[in-house]
């Protein structure tokens, strides 16, 4: 097999991969991108190493979210009394999110190891100044909303 005539695909493969494999705030990134990478870390908190997962998420809170949670062993603790029934859930689905300029907000029904379900709201922001400029990034997270928004009819 000839693979030079591979050679311009393999070359382009970075390209393709796709935005929810990054593991940094990146442009790139749609708000329902950040939420999913941070519930897909949580899913998976301890591997490849025990709360890799949280440790991930923190990466992702905005400049102001680490001012008020951090540093990441106060963050990590934050989680695991708060928000335990995020870590090693079951599942979790996304709903319509809603963007408005640079502020976005993404509800997320969460089924719990223990079969409980949980809903959140996901309060984002893109970032104007560096190193994370043009980055989604989280805010906060509520727990248990009352209701989740109708992207039709609610605005941030």
């Amino acid at each position: 097999m000839d693979v030079r005539g591979l050679l311009p695909f393999l070359l382009l493969m970075p390209m393709l991969a796709p935005a929810s494999s990054l593991r940094e705030p990146h442009p790139e990134l749609s708000p329902e991108d950040v939420v999913r990478i941070q519930l897909d870390a949580l899913r998976d908190n301890d591997r490849p190493s025990p709360d890799s997962g949280v440790a991930l998420v923190f990466r992702f809170a905005s400049p102001g979210n680490r001012a008020q949670t951090g540093p990441l062993p106060r963050f990590a603790e934050m989680i695991h009394s708060g928000y335990a029934e995020m870590l090693n859930h079951r599942e979790a689905r996304l709903h319509q999110g809603l963007v408005q300029g640079d502020e976005a907000i993404q509800p997320v029904e969460l089924l719990a190891r223990d079969g409980s379900a949980h809903r959140y709201l996901f309060i984002l922001s893109r970032q104007a100044e560096p190193p994370c400029a043009g980055c989604w990034m989280t805010d906060s997270v509520l727990a248990d909303p009352e209701r989740l928004p109708d992207p039709a009819q609610d605005t941030i």
